[in-house]
């Protein structure tokens, strides 16, 4: 049996350098790099880009990400959608498969996050994380608003003064 404090969850190497400049010590809206990991899991399943890779950069223990209950609620949803078929996948032994989910969803969203950092309208990892955030809601959102009303299902949309 494998305990989670060996559990490790990747990150992809190709991305090292963006999940830095992420982290507050560099600017970035993100106090560690397991956050900068869970929102771009979050960006990446928002927007469909499901990215596996090879190369890692170094591991960052589960149990950072697992201290959360909604964190590693999120972590085993992306498991159970990505395998809808398949009731065993929260099976304790199958955690690492639903990681590997959430680890290609995450480089799905760093690849959206570089891609707006090389569009160049913003120079800022900051501004690009803001502006995402800020960019409408997502189909799921619509469905959800348009089942429950916008009064019913959240607060809307933030106001970052635009």
């Amino acid at each position: 049996m494998v305990l989670n404090a060996d559990i490790r969850v990747r990150r992809p190497q190709d991305h090292e350098d963006l999940i830095n400049r992420l982290n507050t010590k560099e600017g970035g809206p993100f106090p560690n790099n397991w956050q900068v990991l869970v929102f771009a899991a979050a960006l990446g399943w928002s927007r469909g880009r499901r990215e596996p890779f090879e190369k890692s950069g170094e591991p960052i223990r589960y149990g950072l990400f697992s201290n959360s209950a909604s964190v590693a609620a999120m972590i085993d949803s992306m498991g159970v959608l990505a395998s809808p078929d398949d009731a065993g996948i929260m099976a304790d032994e199958r955690l690492s498969e639903r990681i590997t989910v959430f680890e290609e969803y995450a480089n799905g969203g760093l690849a959206i996050i570089q891609g707006e950092l090389n569009s160049g309208a913003h120079v800022r990892p900051m501004d690009v994380i803001l502006n995402l955030s800020r960019r409408g809601t997502t189909h799921t959102e619509s469905m959800v608003q348009d089942i429950l009303g916008t009064r019913l299902s959240g607060f809307g949309a933030p106001d970052f003064g635009s």
